[in-house]
């Protein structure tokens, strides 16, 4: 048996499933593989920053999401005492993820990994693709034309060919396709041994009104999280180098580790599971090879301080998934994708630059492993301004030497994201975020009638079709606050080109002699509307 598919997803975890959905919601057909026979069941990922949840809104899940949530990231900060009945508990910071406070559309959010998934699963398949759970990737090759691979159904032992177009690498930190694939990466490597105990009680009568989303506990050097309904995750080192193994932590052990760390040595631990991992910070030397890409932990892994590892997966596969689609649809030349890796890569190194900093400020480094931390910023400067210097953006040569924009201060610039506007369009009000997410959006003044006839006209000659919108007085879409032009770097008749993505393509700050003859050098440049 043999399936032919444009794009094969291999790993079904966070980014491989947000690949699948993504590629499904823009009528691209992919199938996902994952050895596993269901979705994960550990506390991996939680914390979704407000830029993902902008993501998951533009493909419809915000509502799903949020009303299955398993937590709240504005209940309280990240505190710290020697256990979780010290009366002197202090706050070492906020909620990794407070309110957006005007910087988007969209609050972040708590919903664990095992709630999260099946929610993706379900809605990619509901959208066309094929998810295949309990299949196992066997070989895989690639020639000029595309992809082979065997997978194999491990229910049945039955194998099955498949030919795709291109392939995804969503196999996670320890999925073996990096290394199939010939790629190497560099970084500080494996840095701590951690276990995570999972286990439920009722912990409310001693921490004396307290809420947090985390609370690290010194006589332990670990982390207490709280879960839905009574369920924590304990989440602390072990010293592999001098013969701690995961096996010593049976159920008697885990139990008295729960106690020690809530300081109360007859509190009840029902224990669910406990299965060990390891912090690591490394990142791949190129996240393409030929017609394969990574995304995710298979592209960079990051200690979880700051919340930042599975959210960059998910932007990965934002990033990807247009970018694939309008490949495989013809509405753009196979140079566009060599952007993919010319974009993510320096994102994600300078992401796991935060995630470090954060880990030597946290928590204890008894080998000395750590490297010496950058400058901390913000965490929604990590997300909400992240930076393309290189790729499909059209630069205007005048960067900063800032691996990160303010979140506060974007504007408009080449390679940013959009920022976030109210706008009014028949008497109802939204962010202009919701405009973005398909196809390329072109935003004019009123005084811009010329961009839209000329983006029109484009659109007639290529495979592409582009939106166009005039905001202001007599425009298509009212500036509720008066501040389009500020907020995006242009006159009334300038105009900004966002991509699929919601990031800015390319900017011109006024009105030009010829509108057509400058979009029609505009995407060519950016290799889109050509074969």
């Amino acid at each position: 048996m043999a399936t032919d598919t444009p794009v094969l997803i291999v790993g079904g975890g966070l980014s491989g499933l947000t690949s699948a959905m993504l590629l499904a919601r823009q009528d691209v057909r992919c199938v996902l593989v994952e050895r596993h026979s269901r979705t994960s069941i550990q506390y991996k990922f939680a914390g979704i920053s407000p830029r993902s949840m902008e993501i998951f809104r533009e493909a419809g899940l915000e509502e799903d999401i949020r009303a299955n949530r398993t937590g709240d990231q504005q209940a309280g900060g990240v505190a710290r005492g020697r256990t979780l009945s010290d009366p002197a508990i202090e706050w070492m910071m906020p909620s990794a993820w407070p309110g957006v406070d005007g910087l988007g559309p969209a609050d972040p959010a708590t919903c664990d990994q095992h709630v999260l998934e099946p929610i993706l699963r379900a809605e990619a398949a509901r959208l066309g693709a094929d998810v295949r759970f309990g299949t196992e990737l066997v070989s895989c090759g690639q020639d000029p034309d595309g992809v082979n691979a065997v997978v194999v159904d491990r229910a049945s032992n039955t194998e099955q060919t498949i030919r795709a177009q291109y392939l995804i690498a969503a196999d996670g930190a320890s999925g073996t396709l990096r290394d199939r694939l010939g790629i190497g990466r560099s970084g500080p490597g494996v840095l701590q041994h951690w276990m995570n105990i999972i286990f439920d009680t009722d912990l409310s009568p001693y921490l004396l009104g307290k809420r947090f989303t985390s609370c690290f506990v010194t006589d332990l050097n670990a982390t207490f999280t709280p879960r839905e309904s009574g369920r924590w995750l304990l989440a602390l080192q072990y010293d592999a180098e001098h013969g701690e193994r995961p096996e010593s932590f049976d159920e008697q052990r885990c139990r008295e580790l729960v106690r020690k760390g809530a300081g109360q040595p007859d509190v009840r631990a029902d224990l669910l599971d406990a299965r060990e991992w390891e912090v690591a910070a490394c990142i791949a030397d190129r996240f393409r090879e030929q017609r394969a890409f990574l995304v995710g932990d298979a592209a960079h892994l990051m200690p979880p301080t700051g919340a930042f590892g599975g959210n960059t997966g998910i932007h990965d596969a934002h990033n990807l998934a247009w970018k694939l689609a309008f490949v495989v649809k013809g509405a753009a030349g196979p140079a566009l994708l060599d952007s993919y890796d010319a974009e993510r890569r320096p994102v994600a190194a300078h992401t796991l630059e935060q995630a470090l900093a954060r880990l030597q400020a946290w928590f204890k480094d008894p080998q000395g492993r750590l490297p010496e931390p950058v400058e901390m910023v913000d965490g929604y400067d990590v997300v909400f301004g992240q930076r393309y210097r290189d790729g499909a953006i059209l630069a205007e040569g005048d960067d900063p030497d800032r691996p990160f924009a303010v979140a506060r201060d974007l504007s408009g610039q080449p390679g940013t994201r959009a920022p976030h506007l109210v706008v009014e369009s028949d008497s109802r009000r939204l962010s202009i975020l919701d405009l973005f997410g398909g196809t390329f959006v072109l935003l004019t003044g009123a005084g811009g009638s010329a961009w839209c006839e000329a983006i029109r006209d484009l659109s007639a000659r290529l495979p592409l079709s582009f939106q166009c919108y005039r905001i202001g007085d007599g425009g298509d879409l009212g500036d509720v606050d008066g501040e389009w032009p500020d907020r995006y770097g242009v006159t009334n008749g300038g105009a900004v080109l966002v991509r699929p993505d919601g990031f800015v393509a390319w900017r011109a700050r006024e009105m030009v002699e010829d509108a057509g003859t400058k979009l029609r050098e505009v995407t060519r440049r950016l290799h889109i509307g050509a074969n």
